[in-house]
């Protein structure tokens, strides 16, 4: 599978990403040979950059308050108005692109599968911070007689079917949805948009019907090296550790403090509580064909992400030099050599029926 056989339905084209503005001699093959990316070579990498990148055309999302689309300008980027700062990375057509990198990316890596939760057939789902709204409408064609809600801070969400809405919301409110409402609750990319996880998972059993699913699909900010040679302090590593600890100190962690979430899950009263750990390489550096697919997308993640999360960090801590700290960043992010890699992980568990938890009587 190639980006260049995406269906791109119910989004416009755009330019063509291409990896010519990241061409550099640091990019280079295990046998550690120079080699330089130009567009249009027909290398490791020619398969990711023949497509045609999609943001939202249309979107589906409507709200009386039009105010919320009176969005914020920084540095050439665009933001969200609502709750302006609750989200760190910028909502234009660039992020949305990168967006739609991760969504396929994913979609490769689980096989086509959009959950792994059994789900039978589902009253409503609901997919908080549902970003371009991407898996949302998937899950409302999969489903068509489930009526699927997306929740975010932007509106920027795709067309989608009808049994699929999108509202502007903030998840760190108190949820007015009443109890025993869903069937299952989803996130994806969501670390650094939430305050207090415990509260998240407390209000999620709430929201949850007995048997109900909760699914997070999320990546800490922590960047790994399968090579025991590469420095642990590369501008790349270093950008992203300094982007979670500003995330954290401003009260929404994005790293590592994923791996106590089970412990929330279970104190909110969630069973068969699973932790699936995937690796997601960086670049086409694995053996494995499919990880070299999947380190295609993930290079090409980070060289537009990593624009974001530099301003980020600049404007947050009011120093640095952010397009510095990009330069050096993207030159490891293209070199094979560092073998980096990020772990994706899928946390899910199952609201108990309500005769499991029930006390037990019997003597």
């Amino acid at each position: 599978m190639t980006l260049a056989s995406l269906d791109m339905s119910g989004r416009r084209e755009s330019e063509i990403i291409s990896p010519a503005k990241y061409s550099t001699t640091d990019v280079v093959d295990n046998n550690n040979d120079e080699e330089e990316i130009e567009e249009g070579d027909n290398n490791d990498n020619s398969s990711i950059f023949s497509i045609q990148s999609c943001s939202s055309a249309a979107s589906s999302f409507t709200h009386s308050n039009s105010h919320l689309a009176n969005y914020r300008f920084e540095n050439n980027r665009r933001y969200q108005s609502f709750r302006e700062g609750n989200w760190l990375l910028p909502n234009d057509e660039q992020e949305q692109d990168r967006m739609q990198i991760v969504d396929t990316m994913l979609s490769l890596l689980l096989d086509g599968e959009l959950h792994l939760s059994p789900l039978g057939q589902p009253r409503r789902i609901l997919d908080v911070g549902t970003g371009t709204g991407v898996w949302a409408s998937d899950m409302a064609y999969k489903f068509p007689n489930t009526r699927v809600v997306g929740t975010d801070l932007s509106p920027i969400q795709v067309a989608s079917p009808d049994n699929c809405t999108f509202e502007i919301e903030d998840a760190d409110d108190k949820w007015l949805y009443p109890p025993n409402y869903f069937s299952m609750v989803h996130t994806r990319n969501l670390l650094g948009g939430i305050t207090n996880w415990q509260r998240f998972f407390e209000e999620t059993y709430r929201s949850l019907h007995p048997g109900g699913w909760v699914e997070l699909h999320e990546t800490p900010c922590k960047i790994h090296s399968d090579s025991p040679d590469i420095p642990s302090d590369l501008p790349f590593m270093h950008t992203m550790s300094l982007f979670a600890s500003t995330s954290s100190r401003l009260g929404r962690v994005c790293g590592e403090e994923l791996f106590e979430f089970k412990d929330y899950m279970a104190t909110a009263g969630f069973v068969d509580i699973t932790e699936t750990i995937y690796r997601l390489p960086i670049g086409p550096w694995s053996s494995d064909p499919t990880e070299r697919e999947l380190g295609r997308y993930n290079m090409l993640n980070f060289l537009e992400g990593i624009e974001g999360f530099s301003l980020a960090i600049c404007s947050q801590e009011g120093e640095g030099d952010a397009q510095d700290m990009v330069r050096k960043a993207r030159r490891n992010i293209l070199d094979k050599r560092a073998r980096l890699y990020v772990n994706f992980v899928v946390l899910r568990g199952r609201k108990p029926t309500a005769c499991e938890t029930l006390p037990n009587t019997l003597t």
